[in-house]
């Protein structure tokens, strides 16, 4: 059977927050041409049973399709999930991996895709993303990619922070680092209106373009979560891949909504972000040793 063409899949990973995937859900809706757009929503195994709500508010649709997985697979597999799903059922000019906490509010965006891409061949493209304490520099994430001894030395920082964290003096290891070794806050300097190419992009809405759909499958599905942009960005490197900073499309994001359910305290969610970091940052040095 011929598979029907779009100009874009979006993928929305939902765990939880019903109500951020329904606004993430309705604004894509708003401002595009549904008979050109598919939404594929992947439900994270939420525990509080949101997944079979999405299904049953959107059953019927020939927009929206919920898939419902059977256990939490995490960022990259969660997402792969509905990324394949998107390979196997349309056509796409592109596949956009998008938070749930997520919302569009450009009419012209994917117009905006397509001249970039007529101009670059991007593989990977991120936008400006705007967020509620009114910044607007979470991308690009890094101006340049990780290199193997910065992965290490990353690594190293957070098996740091993780054990202090576990033996109740993070506070002294942060001043440790600040005295001893002269850790700063680490600092971007680039203009966030102007366009960039082969940066790190932000990893809650990544637009993928269809010479990386035709290469891939998705993410990087051995990480958990975290991380997941320093990996794609070597991937982009090793395979001679573009990605693409355009400040001329925007999106607001509200940040950490699926983490912030997944994780709970603010200690439990500083635990778990150490753990899952350093378990992917494994993965990244994995693929340097791999190239050498």
């Amino acid at each position: 059977m011929e598979k029907r063409k779009l100009d874009a899949a979006f993928v929305i990973l939902h765990y939880m927050a019903m109500d951020d995937t329904v606004e993430c859900i309705e604004s894509i809706i708003a401002h595009n041409d549904i008979s050109r757009i598919h939404i594929i929503v992947v439900d994270n195994s939420s525990p509080d049973g949101s997944g079979a709500l999405l299904e049953e508010k959107y059953r019927g649709s020939s927009t929206v399709t919920v898939i419902e997985s059977k256990e939490n697979l995490g960022f990259a597999r969660g997402n792969n999930l509905g990324f394949k799903y998107a390979k196997e059922n349309f056509d796409c000019r592109y596949i956009i991996l998008s938070n749930n906490d997520i919302v569009l509010f450009e009419d012209n965006m994917l117009q905006k895709i397509d001249r970039e891409y007529e101009k670059s061949g991007f593989a990977v493209l991120g936008p400006m993303i705007l967020t509620k304490d009114g910044k607007y520099t979470s991308n690009p994430q890094r101006m340049k990619a990780l290199t193997k001894e910065q992965a290490e030395a990353m690594k190293k920082d957070f098996e740091g922070f993780l054990l202090s964290q576990k033996m109740y003096v993070r506070p002294c290891y942060i001043m440790y680092r600040k005295v001893f070794l002269k850790k700063k806050k680490r600092t971007r300097i680039c203009d966030h209106y102007k366009r960039y190419e082969d940066v790190t992009l932000h990893g809650c809405f990544m637009v993928f373009s269809e010479k990386y759909i035709d290469e891939f499958d998705g993410l990087d599905d051995r990480t958990f979560m975290y991380g997941e942009e320093d990996i794609l960005h070597r991937r982009l490197i090793k395979n001679g891949m573009k990605s693409v900073y355009l400040p001329d499309i925007a999106v607001y994001h509200k940040e950490d909504v699926s983490t912030d359910s997944a994780s709970g305290s603010a200690r439990k969610k500083r635990e778990f972000y150490y753990k899952n970091l350093i378990a992917s940052l494994e993965v990244l040095i994995g693929e340097f040793e791999n190239e050498g």
